[in-house]
């Protein structure tokens, strides 16, 4: 393993040790061992295989992303890469939190604090996934050793990369380009990929325990054991991570009356004691109740509204457990077997308040109606303060096994070929609910001991249970089969270097199967469907180095070419070709100019052309509108006429590491993509009923007809409506709608240098979006959707410094998200930057003993403010407080 880490000018790439203290994250070309790397980018053609770990002395296993050809960079592509010694020293407790601090990650879409931008509300089971450049979860293709995730999610809709164990990872490495034409459907933004520690020969285990003044703690516990022999090696690594609930009511900015912040009061009107609407007035039942004899007294125009979500969970306590293992092994000379696996499972419990908005008819025995001759009137109620929160459990489980064959033919040329099976399973258990048949019976029993009373007083506890009976189980399963078989060698030798090529094929199996139980618990209803999509993929790419050291000239010292073509064959919707070409272009040591282009695309998931599938129905929502919350119907599900999201991307990009200058490196990349067909679920988008860009989809204040039909169109009932309270419908399923037109720039500056023997280093790195223009319904124009709310922002960095003096670390580290513009209210409201620091020490006992010490958040600074329900932006910003976390570290 190396010890030191330099700058490799000529090659721009750089060449970062398990030894050295990694400012920022690196941006780099591709981070291929200096003691292996060849003048042309490519490594010689006697490099060991890809599954096949390097002698020490060559630095270790390469393992290249972004590239199907062994030991070749990724032409004309930036790679930002992450390597284990800064993954053990982020303040996060999981890989997906990690790639969160990324700033060309974006957290729109499914992640633990919920949200609902980017079908975030499907997100069940509190996973959480990555979002490159702010286009979704699906946008972004994750890979472990180059290999796909099994889907997860109870809509197969997104890949959770904690479920490998961070101290199992080398390195993660993120190409943010269009890389459809190497690893195929999904890889719209570009792809992930996490590297596993195969070059590991010992045992180490680390122990972490962060808290916060908020009685909200963190827990991780990882162990990792290696061996490695003459022809082979193994390694088995786990981690178990808990957190505790952070509940609301713990935090001073998490509440709906925003009014002392010049916002608006959000507060729901189903309270206990509740509200009465009759005549057109609304009325607030007073403390203790109210009762024919006092019902004189009820003001028209009032309201009781309340604020009960305190008692939710912000972030849901959750266990997490994971296990990943590897081996390879020689069998003769040029041929070797490998395999790899993971088990992963989660689990936890999300705390929730019911409430409604019923009729009372005059047949009820606790009646009454401020308008008098009235013989039915609608009442909010909240059960909270009866029953407390209900309990809904949750959990995920995701598993995958590897097992191939790596044999050399002839020359350099080497045949891989495996097969991987994998499979995943999401459940959120909710038995307790609305249920809207009981809910209405009980309200329409004559007998006082058993009716429901919504007008105050106490309830019959039997009476509640039955109400409360009510299942919404979602559950999904997902299955993937992958044959992949590929060659790849040098096929000639020109003046700048040698030619390669990979060639290979793919056969993928895909299967999903999704399940929704409603009713009560004596009589479940199962609404469940499934499908299979077989896929059929050919591959090739070319590597061209057309300029090297043989025929390097004054003005241009380095021209490398490559060429990317891939196929797909779907069996439900059809074929996709997708081309990517690259290019590096090195005009003088210490300078690359790069640039790539292609295409690339998303076939629809299988719950996203289910009718039935996915959580498909009716719901009963309330969403914020332009004068406050609005309650209506919510329309959810699939369309099986959806077509392929294709993608076109551009990129240019200028590195520098000047020899002039040792350990500094600077690089500038200009990104284009323009996204069409975007797959669009609109229910709960944030902005539906007041954005005029969504206004096809929503029918505000419907007619009893309208809602009557609706109700009796087939579609599952998912929860309790109350038709009389229904004031829009919104039509929230599937289409192709969107259109995209991204471009911005990606930068990175780091500098190391060595002060009388202290090593010191400082980084800065960041995203700033030029324009976002979408187009939501394809009859519509292209609107600037940049710097507003549920989408990206529009600059996005981070900056660190650090020093290494003996066995001391330290770093600190600034992260800035800028502001942006609240658009779902009028006039648009202003939300501020959001800015953290991180801050780490640490300290190295002795060579297998490290403590440290690290604050995420250290100044305690809370999530901006913005005017909607809760107070703050989940999608956009972190709820959780100021959390110090202690650490130790041993090796043996």
């Amino acid at each position: 393993m190396l010890k030191t880490a330099r700058w490799t000018c000529g090659a721009a790439t750089i060449a970062l040790a398990a030894g050295c203290f990694a400012p920022a994250f690196a941006q780099t070309a591709q981070p291929v061992p200096e003691a292996t790397a060849r003048d042309d980018g490519a490594l010689p053609a006697d490099a060991p295989p890809l599954n096949v770990p390097a002698p020490a002395d060559a630095g270790g296993e390469v393992v290249v992303t972004g590239s199907r050809i062994r030991g070749v960079a990724p032409v004309g592509s930036n790679v930002i890469a992450i390597d284990q010694e800064r993954i053990a020293q982020e303040p996060v407790t999981s890989v997906n939190d990690l790639l969160r601090r990324v700033p060309q990650v974006v957290s729109l879409g499914a992640n633990r604090a919920g949200g609902s931008s980017q079908n975030g509300a499907a997100n069940a089971t509190r996973g959480a996934g990555i979002n490159l450049r702010g286009l979704s979860t699906n946008a972004t293709l994750l890979l472990y050793d180059g290999r796909r995730f099994p889907p997860q999610g109870t809509q197969g809709q997104f890949t959770d990369p904690s479920v490998i164990p961070s101290i199992a990872l080398s390195r993660v490495e993120v190409v943010a380009d269009g890389a459809s034409a190497i690893y195929g459907s999904d890889a719209v933004a570009g792809v992930v990929n996490f590297i596993l520690r195969k070059d590991f020969d010992g045992l180490e285990a680390r122990a972490r325990y962060g808290f916060t003044d908020k009685s909200y703690d963190e827990k991780q516990f990882a162990i990792l054991a290696g061996k490695r022999w003459d022809n082979g090696w193994a390694m088995i690594s786990g981690e178990w991570t808990r957190n505790s609930a952070l509940f609301g009511d713990r935090l001073d900015f998490y509440h709906d009356d925003n009014r002392d912040r010049g916002g608006r009061d959000l507060r729901v009107t189903t309270c206990n004691p509740g509200t009465i609407t009759a005549g057109g007035s609304t009325y607030a039942i007073p403390d203790g109740g109210v009762t024919a004899a006092n019902v004189g007294s009820l003001t028209p125009g009032t309201a009781n509204r309340c604020f009960y979500s305190g008692a939710e969970a912000v972030i849901p306590e959750q266990d997490r457990y994971s296990v990943v293992a590897a081996a390879s092994q020689e069998l003769a000379e040029g041929v070797r077997v490998f395999a790899d696996g993971f088990w992963s499972r989660r689990e936890g419990v999300i705390p929730a308040v019911l409430s409604t908005t019923a009729t009372v008819r005059d047949t009820n025995p606790f009646f009454v109606s401020p308008v008098a001759g009235a013989t039915s009137v609608q009442v909010g109620y909240s059960f909270f303060p009866e029953i407390g929160t209900v309990k809904w459990p949750y959990w995920a489980e995701t598993w995958n096994a590897v097992a191939g064959v790596e044999a050399k033919l002839f020359g350099n040329f080497r045949a891989t070929a495996y097969y991987q099976h994998g499979e995943a399973e999401e459940v959120a258990d909710r038995r307790t609910g609305i249920n809207t048949g009981a809910l209405n019976a009980a309200l329409a029993d004559t007998n006082p001991a058993t009716a429901l009373n919504l007008f105050g007083g106490p309830n019959n506890p039997d009476t509640l249970a039955r109400v409360t009976d009510n299942l919404f189980i979602i559950a999904g399963r997902t299955k993937l089969d992958v044959f992949n078989a590929q060659v790849d060698g040098s096929l000639f030798a020109l003046a700048g270097g040698e030619v390669r090529l990979a060639v290979g094929y793919e056969h993928r199996i895909e299967y999903t199967f999704t399940n929704l139980t409603t009713g009560q618990a004596a009589t479940p209803v199962d609404l469940a469907d499934d499908g299979t999509r077989n896929v059929d993929a050919v591959f090739g790419e070319l590597f061209v180095p057309l300029v090297g050291n043989a025929n390097a000239r004054p003005g241009i010292e380095r021209l490398s070419l490559s060429l990317a073509l891939r196929h797909e064959n779907y069996s439900d919707f059809g074929s996709t070709t997708n081309p990517k070409i690259g290019l590096t272009y090195q005009p003088f040591q210490g300078l690359s100019l790069k640039g790539t282009y292609g295409t690339s695309f998303r076939a629809p998931t299988f719950t996203e052309v289910s009718t039935v599938g996915g959580g498909a129905g009716l719901y009963f929502d309330t969403l914020p509108g332009l004068n406050g919350n609005a309650i209506g119907i919510g329309i959810a599900g699939g369309n099986p006429d959806l077509r392929p999201e294709t993608a076109t991307t551009w990129s240019f990009g200028v590195e520098a590491a000047p020899p002039e200058i040792p350990g500094l490196v600077a690089n500038l990349t200009y990104f284009r993509i323009d996204y069409s067909d975007q797959i669009q679920a609109l229910r709960g988008t944030p902005g539906i009923l007041t954005n005029p860009l969504y206004a096809d989809f929503v029918t505000q204040n419907p007619t009893q007809a309208q809602i009557a039909a609706l109700l009796a169109s087939g579609l599952p009932i998912n929860q309790a409506i109350n038709a009389d309270a229904v004031t829009f419908i919104v039509d929230g399923r599937r289409q192709n709608l969107g259109s995209t037109k991204l471009r911005g720039l990606d930068f990175g500056l780091t500098y190391r240098w060595n002060w009388s023997g202290v090593d010191l280093d400082a980084g800065v790195q960041g995203t700033k979006y030029l324009t976002y223009d979408f187009k939501a319904v394809p009859r519509a124009d292209y609107a600037q959707v940049l710097d507003t709310f549920g989408f990206t922002q529009s600059f996005r960095m981070q900056a660190d410094a650090g020093i290494a003096y003996g066995g001391l670390r330290a770093r600190a580290t600034l992260n800035h998200l800028a502001g942006y513009l609240n658009t779902t209210i009028a006039p648009s409201q202003r939300v501020s930057n959001y800015d953290t620091v991180d801050l780490y020490l640490g300290y190295e006992v002795t060579p297998r003993l490290t403590l440290s010490v690290d604050a995420r958040n250290l100044l305690n600074e809370e999530p901006p403010f913005v005017d909607t329900t809760r107070g703050y932006d989940p999608q956009s910003a972190n709820p959780i407080p100021r959390v110090i976390s202690v650490t130790a570290g041993v090796k043996f």
